[in-house]
């Protein structure tokens, strides 16, 4: 298996501007549109090497830097789904202590300021299950 690195002519720790400049220097040498008649199925096979090579070597860079991305905006959704937990524990005591009522809405007060600054669609679980609370907690007090 022939190394891409070598193909392209770059060192290990090349970076991907490097990559791509490599890439670009030397497929504007060996382009088959570029290349006269009998020297064009050569050039086809080197492009095919250099578009190898090349996506050898970004693919594993494309993947690290969709993961990171990923990884930057599931944290509100974590935070949502931890809430949702948490409020799920409080939710029996709310509904039959007035004082913890009371702390809830605060809570909520609290969690409504983040979640505009976060954005709504990751705190759509959390609203929902406060909403399943309160109504539990009133369906309570009523019976009492």
């Amino acid at each position: 298996m022939v190394d891409p690195y070598t193909t392209l002519g770059i060192t290990r720790n090349a970076s991907a501007a490097e990559i791509r400049h490599a890439y670009r220097v030397l497929a504007a040498r060996v382009h088959p549109d570029l290349q006269p008649a009998h020297l064009k199925a050569w050039a086809h096979a080197e492009m095919v090497r250099l578009n190898s090579a090349r996506t050898q070597l970004l693919a594993p860079r494309a993947a690290f830097a969709h993961t990171a991305s990923l990884r930057e905006n599931l944290w509100p959704s974590a935070i949502g789904l931890w809430l949702c937990f948490m409020i799920s524990i409080l939710a029996p005591f709310v509904a039959f202590s007035p004082d913890a009522s009371q702390l809830l809405i605060q809570i909520v007060a609290m969690f409504t300021s983040a979640a505009l600054s976060l954005g709504l669609l990751a705190f759509t679980p959390l609203i929902l299950s406060l909403g399943v609370a309160i109504f539990v907690a009133r369906a309570f007090r009523s019976r009492a």
